[in-house]
C-alpha cells in the first residue's frame, strides 16, 4: 500500500527510513499542506494528455499529485539521497519517470520522450531565478507553469510598471514571456516541521505564468540579451555555492 505522503506522519516515517533531512545548502523544502498540495495542482489544470516536468520533486508528494492526474511526470532531483526515496515513494508508478540530474545543467525540455505541456515545481530557494529563466527563455517552454517560491520573489515576478520598489530585472523578464499572477499564498507551517526553520515572518506564494498575446507586443516586450542577464545569473549562482558550503 502506497503511503500518503501528505500525511506528515508518513512522510516523517519515509524520511526517518532514508535518514534524510532536507538540504539546506541547496535550498530544499517539503510541502505537507493537502489544502495547498491541492491548489498546486488544481492551478496546473491538467488532464490526462499532459506530461509535467517537476524540478526539485524532493521526497515525491508534489509528484504523485501529479501522476495521479497527468499522462506523464519527469521528475529532476538533483540529490542522490532523495531519488533513494523517491523510488521508495513513487519508484511503482509508471508514469513516473526520475531523473537525477542538475537542472541549471540538463537539457531540461528533452528528458522526456514527448517535450513537456506544464512545468509544476516546489522551487528550491537558492536557484529559484536561474530555473524561471531557464524555463521561460526556452523556445519550447510549455502553455502553463506553476511554482511554489518565496512571497517576495512572487512579488518582484508580478510587479507592474507602476510598482517601482518591487519591480526589477526578473518582473521584467518573467512578464517578457508570460502573463505571472499569484494564485494563493501558503503559510511557513505548511513545510517547516520538515526543513531547516526560515525566519518566522517569511511566507511563500504559488505564482502561475500562462502565455500570453498581450506580452508579445512590440511595445511592451523586452527580452534581455545574454550580456544584460549575465549579472543576475552570476548572482544567484554566486547564492548558491555561498549556501552549500
Amino acid at each position: 500500500m502506497r503511503p500518503d505522503l501528505s500525511d506528515p506522519k508518513a512522510l516523517r516515517a519515509v524520511l526517518e527510513r532514508h535518514d534524510v533531512r532536507p538540504a539546506k545548502g541547496i535550498g530544499q523544502h517539503f510541502l505537507v499542506d493537502r489544502s495547498a498540495l491541492a491548489a498546486i495542482v488544481d492551478a496546473a489544470e491538467l488532464s490526462a494528455d499532459d506530461d509535467v516536468l517537476e524540478v526539485g520533486p524532493g521526497p515525491g508528494v508534489l509528484t504523485a499529485a501529479l501522476a495521479a492526474r497527468a499522462r506523464s511526470v519527469t521528475a529532476v532531483e538533483v540529490d542522490e539521497r532523495m531519488v533513494a526515496v523517491l523510488r521508495d515513494t513513487v519508484g511503482d508508478r509508471g508514469n513516473v519517470r526520475v531523473v537525477r540530474a542538475d537542472a541549471l545543467e540538463v537539457d531540461l525540455f528533452g528528458l522526456a520522450e514527448r517535450p513537456p505541456t506544464r512545468i509544476v515545481a516546489n522551487l528550491p530557494y537558492q536557484i529559484t531565478s536561474p530555473l524561471l529563466m531557464r524555463f521561460l527563455e526556452d523556445a519550447r517552454r510549455p502553455p502553463r507553469i506553476v511554482v511554489l517560491v518565496q512571497e517576495e520573489v512572487a512579488r518582484r515576478i508580478v510587479a507592474g510598471p507602476g510598482d517601482a520598489k518591487e519591480r526589477g530585472f526578473l518582473s521584467v523578464f518573467v512578464q517578457s514571456f508570460a502573463a505571472p499572477v499569484i494564485v494563493r499564498r501558503v503559510e511557513a507551517p505548511a513545510e517547516s516541521r520538515f526543513r531547516d526553520r526560515r525566519p518566522s515572518h517569511a511566507r511563500d506564494a504559488r505564482v502561475r505564468a500562462a502565455r500570453s498575446a498581450s506580452v508579445h507586443r512590440a511595445r511592451e516586450r523586452y527580452v534581455p540579451t545574454p550580456a544584460q542577464a549575465a549579472p543576475e545569473r552570476a548572482r544567484v549562482r554566486g547564492r548558491r555555492r555561498q549556501g552549500a558550503r
